[in-house]
């Protein structure tokens, strides 16, 4: 293992990748507990490359992702202890990598949800369980709409992105109507948040809610009423002063 930690430190892309490459074949392979920190800790150093500095290293940063995400969720709890001391970059990569991870990795990110940590990690494992494509993220909709209505800021806002992230991924027949109103419910009242960032995004994820069969037929027309509301095409005339939140309704309307 040294010699491949050795080549994560080359400058050269096809070093590192065969550096890599030599990781995955020992994770296939099956490695040992105590290993385990020490192996991440040398993969995940690649998160905090920079690609729009180093577009020659993207492909590495995408590998290295991959990487973590075949340590299978055993990592996650290790996961957890780096992101705190974390850059904005490496902690959407930490993230992405959770994300490829199979659903195995929905139960301890969800552990965090229900836990006493910090809204940093709230928010993260917000954004991870967002990212993992599977239906069983169902399990996992009870907690994000209660982070929903988080006094934290940065919780509130990873929580309504999840809720329409989660939304491409679960099977909307897994879904009770309570659930379906509530999420409804959630997304709407967040139209009159003074946040531009978080209004784009009820916004954006109402869409969802049609899109992907979440939202019935009087949900569907209040939906679209308030996205006419949002361009300023109602009576009123009186469209959303963002046109970050303009940008998502038109999208809507272009694809009603």
């Amino acid at each position: 293992m040294d010699n491949a930690f050795k080549k994560l430190s080359s400058a050269n892309s096809s070093v590192i990748l065969e550096g890599l490459n030599e990781i995955e074949n020992e994770i296939s392979n099956g490695v040992p507990e105590e290993k385990l920190p020490i192996m991440l800790d040398a993969v995940t150093s690649l998160f905090y490359i920079d690609a729009f500095d180093r577009p020659d290293l993207a492909a590495v940063l995408k590998k290295a992702m991959e990487t973590v995400a075949k340590m299978g969720a055993v990592a996650v709890p290790l996961v957890l202890e780096k992101v705190i001391d974390a850059d904005i970059k490496a902690e959407l990569n930490f993230g992405r990598a959770c994300g490829l991870m199979d659903e195995n990795a929905i139960q301890p990110l969800m552990d965090v949800l229900s836990s006493k940590d910090s809204s940093d990690k709230i928010a993260f494992a917000l954004y991870a369980l967002g990212k993992i494509q599977s239906p069983k993220i169902v399990a996992v909709l009870p907690l994000i709409l209660e982070k929903v209505n988080s006094p934290q800021k940065e919780c509130e806002d990873t929580a309504v992105r999840a809720l329409g992230k989660i939304c491409e991924n679960m099977n909307p027949d897994d879904v009770n109507t309570d659930f379906r109103e509530s999420m409804f419910n959630a997304l709407i009242s967040k139209l009159s948040h003074g946040n531009d960032v978080i209004r784009s995004k009820a916004i954006r994820n109402l869409g969802k809610l049609i899109r992907f069969g979440f939202a019935n037929d009087i949900q569907t027309k209040e939906i679209m009423t308030k996205v006419k509301q949002a361009m300023g095409l109602d009576e009123n005339r009186q469209l959303d002063p963002a046109f970050l939140v303009r940008r998502e309704a038109q999208e809507i309307l272009d694809l009603a």
